[in-house]
Parts: structure tokens; sequence; C-alpha cells
């Protein structure tokens, strides 16, 4: 048996892509097993996966700073000996880590980020669609000797116990099959990825006006859960999921929907991954920097054309400050704009129609 090291350590949504294409590489290679040097939250990801080994590093403790990624390679070691390392990650610890495996024996390879071709779009504003993020991944794996393909759709798995406490929740808040269950993620790592609270509101009022639903609140973090809860008191028909369940809970119950609505942020990939059919709001990133939702369409995808707006995109990740006072590329999405694309889908419907 083939033994694989690899790492990929955060953001959430670049760990969860990593799950489909681990699964395909491991279903194509039956000599193969994997250890993957993740953060422990992010487990519920790889539940059911065969042949994967999960190990969870210290980074603010033990294994910090130099001295500790020294200790982290020992003790990674150890679970060896690996004959290839495959970094997905691409930032400096794990560039360490790989380099002192290739000292000893182990091959390496690195993700090639597209830095480049990411750049010149930013700056260009040439709007191409560039390679999604799991292909970037599956062409590391491809460095090291090993193909594989993603298959389709849910790649996600939970355990029954989890499974039966997400269907508590929605007996509890009295979610009822006969309506579209609507997912409803409004928050993003940052401030040029939200279209604001305000515009859900509206949303909401503009659906519950046509269609018999049941909104689900998601997001994380004390910040969040307390917008939420603001945003609860609209209408009778929303329900806040966040801050109440597990990871492995919440999972369960994103496999429930009929449908997210959510930012460029990772309950995107979690819907999409979950076979959910999935809606998303872009403001100053763009999806063909290849962080797109994976199987979904460009339509899916709504946007202020970067035609109308001469500084969208503004960044990759979404990190870069807006010039204005608020996104104007949010603004210039209305919830009447939403509304018109999810009817053009054909992804709001009651479901008696």
């Amino acid at each position: 048996m083939k033994k694989i090291i690899v790492f990929r350590l955060s953001a959430m949504g670049d760990v969860l892509l990593t799950v489909p294409v681990i699964k395909g590489i491991l279903e194509a290679n039956s000599d193969v097993e994997i250890t993957l040097v993740t953060r422990q939250f992010f487990a519920p990801f790889f539940y059911g996966i065969p042949r994967l080994h999960l190990i969870y590093p210290d980074l603010k403790g033990k294994h910090n700073g130099f001295l500790g990624l020294i200790k982290l390679f020992f003790e990674l070691k150890k679970q060896g000996p690996f004959e290839s390392v495959v970094d997905l990650h691409g930032v400096i610890r794990t560039q360490l880590i790989s380099l002192l495996f290739k000292l000893t024996g182990s091959k390496s390879f690195a993700i090639d980020k597209g830095r480049k071709e990411k750049k010149f779009l930013l700056k260009s504003k040439y709007i191409r669609i560039l390679k999604h993020s799991t292909v970037r991944y599956f062409e590391t794996f491809e460095k090291a000797g090993l193909k594989g393909s993603l298959g389709k759709a849910p790649y996600l798995a939970v355990e029954a116990e989890a499974r039966t406490n997400a269907n508590l929740f929605l007996e509890k808040t009295q979610v009822t099959g006969s309506k579209l269950k609507i997912g409803l993620a409004p928050f993003a790592t940052y401030q040029t990825k939200m279209w604001g609270i305000e515009n859900f509101k509206a949303l909401i009022n503009l659906i519950n006006a046509e269609f018999e639903v049941d909104f689900l609140l998601f997001g994380g973090g004390d910040q969040e859960i307390r917008e939420l809860n603001k945003l609860k008191t609209c209408a009778p028909n929303v329900h806040l999921a966040a801050g109440v369940l597990k990871l492995s809970e919440e999972i369960a119950l994103v496999q429930s929907l009929d449908l997210m609505i959510s930012m460029d942020s990772s309950n995107m990939h979690l819907a999409t991954l979950c076979a959910v059919p999935t809606v998303s709001i872009w403001g100053g990133t763009h999806p063909a920097f290849g962080f797109f939702a994976l199987g979904h369409s460009l339509e899916h995808h709504i946007q202020t054309p970067a035609s109308s707006l001469k500084c969208r995109p503004c960044s990759v990740f979404g990190n870069k400050p807006c010039i204005y006072d608020k996104p104007k590329c949010m603004e210039m999405v209305t919830p009447s704009d939403v509304l018109k694309r999810l009817i053009q889908l054909k992804l709001l419907k009651n479901k008696t129609e």
C-alpha cells in the first residue's frame, strides 16, 4: 500500500473542495492510502472516506513557530514512510515541512495556485474563467503520479446520529415537508463579499409574497449569530440554524435543503458538495478566479458585470478595502434581481405546483 501525506489546513471553503478530489483519487487508486493534515474542526467533512487518515496539528500550541513545525515533522514522519508529499496549501509552514520530507527521501509536490493568471485578470479586468480549485488539486496529485476524477455530488456523508439530530431540529422548529426549505448564508470573511442583512430581509419578504417556504439561517461566531437573530425576527418562517448544531449535524441539515442562497463563502461550497442547488451573490471577488460553485453554471452566480463597474473585481479573495463607503458592486444587485434569477432558474416554486 502506497502512503501519501497531504496538507490542507485552511480556509474552510478550500478544505471542503479537497473532499471530492481526495475521494476521487482514492477511488481510482485502490493501492493508495492518504494521511491528510488539516484542522480538527474540519473532520466531519471527511467522514466515511475509506483509506483516509486525519492528523490535526496544534498550530497555536506545541506546533507553533519554527521549532514547533520541526516537532510536527518528526511526529508526522513516524506515521510513514510516505512515498510522496502533496502540498495543497502552498504556504510557508507546509513548504517547510514538505522540504524536510524531501530531504529525508520522500517526493514532494506542491500546488500551482495560478498567481500570475489571477494577477493578470485582476489588473486587466479581462474576464476569462481560470481553472477551478479542484482542477488545481487534481493536477497536484497528477504530479505525484496519481489520477482520479470528481464523480458526482453529493460528496459529503454524515453518521446516522447527526442526521437524526438534524431531523429533530427540523421537527422542533416545525419546518414541514410541504414547503421548500431555503438556506440563507449572508456572511463571508470580508465586507466586500457581503450583500447585507437588509437586502436579505427584503428578499425574504419578496419570496414570502409569492411562495410558501421555510428559511434556515446559517453562519458562525457570536457577531454573525447576533445579526442572524435580528434577521430571524422579520418573518415567522425564518429559523436560526447557526450556533445550534454541531458541524456534522449542520451538514445533514444542509443536505435536506431545496436551495441555498449564499455569498462567495464556505457555505456555498458546502451546499454544492451536498448536491443542493445553490445561488451565490458576488461583490468584490469574481467566479473567474476559480472559486465558483462546483457543478453550477455562471447563471447561478449573481453579480454586477465587471464591464459595468471598472473597479470590479478588486481582489482575488475580497480582502482589499472598497474604494467606496460601501461595496458599490453589491449595492447594484437588488433583491428583485435575485428573485428574478431564482425564478428564471426554476429554483422557486411551491411544492404543490
